[in-house]
């Protein structure tokens, strides 16, 4: 369910002082709710959490796939921890936050496209993805190909790694908990988040 839009300007109102990243953030929730997925943007320990994760259970080899990486609160995190190490792409839809985001993070690789666009998948190799994509609020037959399309893609690669966080209990990619190859489970809970967010792994349960 999305805000209401007088709900959304007393919200603005009331963060009319905070920071222009948290207006403008609010801006874009207010023209595409399902898009942006959130009120409000990720914190930082949402961002180490996801990182944590992702270091954790990816392969030391792997390409860093960011899907859905809107205004950057995760991506600036994750640059940090990997430190050049391993190749990292910021994959976002829309325009607005992929310029945003490259004028920030001139030295990351930013691509503006649907995540199941982008080239680099074509490339050899385990992937870890880190994906940020609202899957509660899209649109059900978006969310299932998107659903598909990673699903396939942690099946090409033995080490290949997804990490996801929703805002909800349940798992947040039912296909992929359905399928008995996939190990799925939540990895932390954030509760430093607005609203508290759980990270989800899925990887091979054969590895």
């Amino acid at each position: 369910m999305f805000m209401k839009p007088s709900f959304v300007s007393r919200l603005f109102s009331h963060v009319s002082q905070q920071s222009h990243e948290a207006r403008a953030w609010l801006k874009r929730y207010a023209r595409n709710p399902r898009n942006v997925g959130s009120i409000l943007p990720s914190s930082k320990m949402l961002g180490r959490a996801m990182t944590a994760a992702a270091l954790r259970y990816g392969a030391r080899d792997a390409l860093f796939i960011e899907a859905g990486a809107g205004n950057g609160a995760i991506t600036r995190v994750l640059a940090q921890s990997l430190a050049g190490r391993n190749r990292l792409v910021a994959c976002e839809f829309l325009p607005s936050f992929a310029q945003e985001l490259q004028r920030r993070l001139p030295e990351i690789e930013v691509a503006c496209c649907r995540v199941q666009d982008l080239p680099h998948w074509q490339e050899a190799g385990n992937k870890t993805i880190v994906s940020s994509l609202p899957f509660r609020s899209l649109a059900k037959d978006e969310a299932r190909d998107i659903g598909a399309f990673l699903q396939s893609e942690l099946h090409k690669n033995l080490r290949s790694v997804l990490v996801q966080f929703t805002y909800g209990l349940k798992n947040p990619i039912p296909l992929l908990a359905a399928d008995a190859s996939v190990e799925s489970f939540r990895h932390a809970m954030v509760w430093h988040n607005s609203p508290p967010a759980a990270v989800w792994v899925y990887r091979l349960a054969v590895r």
